[in-house]
């Protein structure tokens, strides 16, 4: 007897994963049959979607559920999202289940785009003297290696602690060359510590860059921040008993296309 690998007591499989598919169908007044035929029960669905809901951002799957969210109409798009963890994590999650098991989309830090960027360093010879890559990591021998395969790239900021020189242009390059390729990009910094002057990552250059795409912000005190509206309802309802409480987003929860003109006195 072989393992089930759907989800075990599944009343419409069993736990086996598929389902016998009719072996006669009705075509008008002709009836046509055809070998017997198995498809996937939507347990094994759901659960495969699960899967890759973890290869895209590890422990998402686990994430708080929200009813709604304004995020999966940014799925095929450039988007800079500043908010908190728990926030992000959860409305990620509601966009992520909602897409087939096949797309790819991959969370990935500012620790890992210069991690590769010095991999490709390392390989020349170069001397590295960023504290964060004593031991350089050679899974990605590129930065393009990293940033190219993803359908949608989610790009965390704030991971890195350790100061590089390098990492505005780093930065900037990955998201120029996603938008070579006309892939969308997502840009996630935290309201305790937004892309701005100060920032490992900010220079003036990635600023521009930035100043006219769709800018979320969420539960921000910095000047960046945007009236309060409506807010998006999260329900925080996890296992550990997390009470309910609703953030509150500009514009009644819309993303807000921020244009800032730099240069100019």
């Amino acid at each position: 007897m072989t393992n089930p690998v759907g989800k075990p007591g599944c009343p419409v499989c069993g736990g086996e994963g598929v389902v016998l598919v009719e072996e006669e169908e009705k075509f008008g007044a002709q009836s046509v049959r055809h070998p017997p035929a198995f498809r996937r029960c939507k347990c094994v669905l759901h659960l495969d979607i699960l899967s890759n809901v973890e290869k895209g951002m590890p422990g998402l799957s686990k994430a708080a559920r929200v009813k709604e969210s304004t995020l999966p109409a940014f799925s095929n798009e450039n988007l800079w999202v500043t908010a908190p963890k728990p926030w992000f994590t959860a409305h990620l999650r509601h966009v992520a289940i909602r897409q087939p098991p096949t797309w790819y989309f991959k969370v990935v830090s500012d620790v890992d785009l210069i991690t590769a960027w010095l991999a490709s360093a390392a390989l020349k010879g170069q001397e590295i003297l960023d504290p964060d890559a004593a031991n350089v990591s050679l899974a990605h021998l590129t930065l393009v290696d990293l940033v190219t395969p993803p359908t949608l790239l989610i790009v965390r900021l704030g991971v890195k602690v350790a100061r590089n020189v390098a990492a505005p242009e780093v930065l900037l390059e990955a998201l120029q060359h996603r938008a070579h390729l006309n892939l969308p990009t997502w840009l996630w910094d935290q309201p305790t510590y937004p892309l701005e002057e100060g920032h490992i990552c900010y220079s003036a250059q990635v600023g521009d860059y930035l100043s006219d795409w769709n800018h979320k912000s969420v539960g921000s005190s910095s000047p960046r921040a945007v009236p309060k509206g409506t807010g998006d309802y999260v329900d925080m309802s996890l296992p550990g008993g997390l009470p309910r409480t609703t953030l509150s987003t500009g514009g009644g929860g819309e993303a807000q296309s921020l244009k800032k003109k730099r240069g100019k006195k």
